[in-house]
């Protein structure tokens, strides 16, 4: 009987999940939205729910699932599984990985940081290969970061290093979910330019994004980009300045780190595209010294929504085979 891999990525929109067969082929996937507004334990139902379909879209048993990686916006717990909290997500000191297992008939299940995952995708099947020192970093819901150092991926002492996202950029600036000031998630993230949409619009701006946004205030990444192409001044306001936030974070991170490739993802790079890349690298260089940019290159992940289900594939099916070096 083969054994298979599950890759699961869990964010604070979207749950996706994919099956890896041994030569590192998804077999089946499915995705869903998260509804992070949900209680703990409905959220995880709809983990669970992700999971199983791809399963049963892989045409397999899910005894042949022999080992689970998840990636999860932390800080978390690897050792025990645990999603200690989140700042997009309503999990507190919530065991996901022993729950999870629970449900797989007790397989294995290895949880990483979701960007972390991503990173590793990236660097061992994606826009990283080959390098020994990069930097991820993912704009969606929340910012998120990763680490290759030595062509290792890198948690830290306490396993949850690169937390990017809270760096803070500004003192006693935006509140942010973490429940810190001034990060830069609070200033650069999707949640943040659609909070930033939102004010406009109740201040009596007008701009397109007002049809876009729902009641609740959100509005999709693919929106936003509409309305930037479209030359919506409220919207190229908003976005520009998160540019300019994220190039002085990004640009203060290859100060102390000297990375060799800075990899952008996540659901506002890629609606937005190779144009708001280019402008945050120009943010980028007015920041970091000329000297540790040298050769830098700054590039697009290139497995896209796949980064962060391969990442906890690979990590997964790593931690019970560490000879291997092929894609999950």
């Amino acid at each position: 009987m083969s054994s298979y891999v599950l890759g699961i990525d869990l964010g604070g929109t979207k749950i996706e999940a994919a099956v890896f067969d041994a030569d590192g082929k998804i077999i089946g996937r499915h995705r869903d939205k998260t509804e992070a507004w949900r209680p703990e334990e409905e959220v995880f139902e709809r983990i669970v729910t992700v999971a199983a379909q791809a399963v049963t879209n892989a045409k397999i048993d899910t005894k042949q699932v022999k080992t689970i990686g998840i990636g999860s916006p932390g800080p978390l717990d690897p050792d025990t599984g645990t999603i200690v909290e989140t700042a997009n997500l309503p999990f507190k000191n919530f065991p996901l990985g022993p729950k999870l297992s629970e449900r797989f008939n007790n397989c294995p299940v290895i949880l990483n940081n979701d960007v972390d995952a991503g990173t590793y995708g990236e660097f061992k099947a994606g826009a990283a290969q080959g390098v020994q020192f990069a930097l991820g970093v993912f704009v969606g819901t929340g910012i998120g970061g990763g680490l290759i150092i030595d062509g290792k991926a890198y948690n830290g002492f306490n396993k949850n290093a690169a937390e990017i996202g809270h760096i803070v950029i500004k003192a006693g600036g935006a509140k942010c979910g973490c429940g810190n000031q001034g990060c830069m998630e609070a200033y650069a993230s999707r949640t943040a330019i659609a909070r930033d949409i939102k004010k406009a619009i109740k201040s009596g701006k007008k701009t397109l994004a007002a049809k876009k946004m729902n009641k609740e205030g959100i509005i999709t990444s693919n929106d936003i980009k509409e309305c930037y192409e479209a030359g919506d001044k409220v919207v190229k306001k908003i976005v520009d300045r998160a540019t300019k936030y994220l190039g002085l974070g990004i640009g203060s991170l290859v100060n102390v780190l000297s990375p060799e490739v800075i990899v952008f993802g996540g659901g506002v790079v890629e609606a937005l595209g190779e144009p708001f890349l280019q402008r945050i690298e120009k943010e980028i260089r007015k920041t970091a010294f000329a000297f540790s940019m040298k050769n830098v290159r700054i590039v697009r992940a290139q497995l896209g929504d796949d980064a962060g289900i391969t990442g906890a594939a690979l990590l997964a099916r790593e931690a019970f085979t560490p000879k291997a070096v092929s894609a999950p």
